[in-house]
């Protein structure tokens, strides 16, 4: 009676242990989430990507500055071999009292200027409207760069998972070749077997010890090459997730091309390149501009007024406003235009492989997702078979019935259709991945 108490409390005891184990929160391990999210916060590259934003909203701010001039604090000293006058002066003024008129060959003047542009050919507001294309294009690039750190965190993660796998599968196989090889290493001592078959079991388990050592090498490149992607020095135990296998129904291919923002970009940047052709054209017209000043002139007299050495001062403005318009330039100007029209034609056709291209990725991304779940049941049913086949050759080999050879083929195949089950689900679940970042979802999943 006891004894069946204390069983039942161990195996209640054990059932309490394998429910918390499962329970949410009760993982001390890295989700693929919380990859995701150390990725998006600390990596480098996304950092960068967002100051190219910030980069486009000065720029754009900068361009629209422009448009109100700008006003400068301006200082100059000149010494003239012969004396000036402190401003401009009529003859009358100076016929009045010639001797008594500043004059100074040592001539100061400061102030401040206003400079606005006018007209400038429309260049400035095409200037301004690249800058907010600039801008959207920023936000579209940022947006991208999100997604491809998405895929390749998760992209990353999976893989080792996948290694993981195999490298346990490999590691019971190593642990199978070993019993094998101990045993059949009995058997030569006692004279049931041939020193070759020891030879064989010993070749196949060295490969096989080599090929755990390979795997286990593989997994530590891809979580140094995950810790670069998190910003992190080391990548704790990764947790797995349910590897379900479901078709890629109808909706998850129903987004259309031209509502990504792969295509959106492609289509920013022609209308980029439109608005640098229509820019190239303000060469063609006048360019007006505005320019006030206000400052004072002095200096000290020269010897030719009656008040020589006294220092001088005059109120000195003016407003102007300057036109300047190339008639000739000698072909400048249309080369100029010849070459921002091939530019827009060159985006046109990028636009266009870019729609190609996404096409012709969406339909990859679908059909080996279709391959992986097919090269999975496939992989099961040959897992299935060799198992069998297997025990069947194990049986055949401890009778005498069959050599080493024939055991070590069985055991093989097995081992082989166990990767091959191990790399479909892997598989299936990077061309999941791979979907969402054509269709960019990755952020939403």
């Amino acid at each position: 009676m006891k004894k069946t108490t204390v069983t039942r409390f161990l195996f209640f005891g054990l059932l309490g242990l394998a429910i918390l184990a499962f329970l949410p929160g009760a993982s001390s391990g890295l989700t693929i989430e919380e990859a995701v999210a150390l990725a998006l916060k600390n990596n480098p590259d996304l950092q960068k990507q967002q100051m190219n934003q910030a980069l486009s909203e000065g720029d754009l701010s900068g361009k629209k500055s422009q448009n109100f001039g700008k006003i400068d604090l301006v200082a100059s000293y000149g010494h003239y071999n012969q004396p000036r006058t402190l401003i401009p002066l009529t003859p009358a003024s100076i016929f009045k009292d010639p001797t008594s008129v500043p004059t100074t060959v040592d001539l100061f003047t400061t102030g401040i200027m206003y400079e606005v542009p006018l007209f400038t050919g429309f260049a400035q507001q095409r200037s301004v409207e690249i800058a907010v294309l600039e801008k959207e294009m920023a936000g579209v690039a940022l947006k991208l760069s999100r997604e491809q750190l998405i895929y390749n965190v998760k992209t990353l993660y999976v893989n080792i998972l996948s290694l993981q796998a195999q490298e346990g599968a490999q590691r019971e196989y190593y642990k199978a070749l070993q019993r094998l090889y101990d045993d059949i290493s009995l058997e030569v001592k006692l004279g049931k077997k041939a020193r070759v078959e020891q030879l064989k079991a010993a070749a196949d388990l060295e490969n096989a010890r080599v090929q755990t050592q390979q795997v286990s090498g593989n997994i530590r490149i891809l979580k140094a090459g995950l810790a670069s992607l998190l910003n992190s020095d080391t990548i704790s135990t990764l947790e797995t997730f349910p590897m379900e296998m479901p078709a890629v129904g109808a909706a998850e291919y129903s987004k259309k091309i031209q509502e990504l923002d792969r295509y959106h970009s492609a289509v920013l940047e022609v209308e980029k390149k439109s608005k640098l052709v229509e820019k190239s054209n303000a060469a063609y017209y006048p360019q007006v501009t505005f320019n006030g000043f206000y400052g004072q002139n002095f200096g000290p007299n020269d010897s030719s007024n009656v008040n020589e050495g006294d220092w001088n001062n005059q109120e000195a403005w003016q407003a102007t406003v300057n036109l300047k318009w190339t008639v000739f330039d000698f072909g400048g100007r249309k080369t100029a235009r010849q070459m921002a029209a091939i530019h827009e034609q060159q985006s046109r056709r990028e636009r266009l492989t870019t729609e190609l291209e996404l096409k012709r990725s969406l339909s990859e991304a679908i059909t080996k997702i279709e391959m992986a779940i097919d090269a999975f049941h496939s992989a099961e049913t040959e897992l299935a078979l060799t198992r069998e086949t297997e025990i069947i050759e194990q049986t055949r080999f401890d009778q005498g019935a069959a050599d080493v050879n024939d055991l070590l083929y069985a055991k093989a195949r097995n081992q082989l259709a166990l990767s091959r089950s191990i790399t479909a689900q892997y598989s299936y679940r990077n061309g999941c991945f791979y979907l969402d970042y054509l269709l960019e979802n990755g952020e939403d999943k």
